[in-house]
């Protein structure tokens, strides 16, 4: 038994799994970029709270 029962059958089928594919791989490089935002600001946070002077809030300096 032939799967593709015609050629607009066979294209039809051939541009879904090709778009579907794009997608997933699309989301894989968003949820890439996403990790690594999350990471670079936990860096970045975590920089700036090593930088901060004793007693001093939200990384201004204490009050004179």
């Amino acid at each position: 038994m032939v799967l593709a029962a015609s050629e607009a059958f066979e294209k039809t089928f051939g541009l879904g799994v090709t778009f579907i594919g794009i997608g997933i791989i699309v989301g894989i490089i968003m949820l890439y970029i996403a990790v690594q935002i999350r990471g670079e600001r936990r860096q970045n946070r975590e920089y700036l709270a090593s930088r901060r002077p004793p007693g001093a809030r939200d990384g201004f300096p204490p009050e004179s």
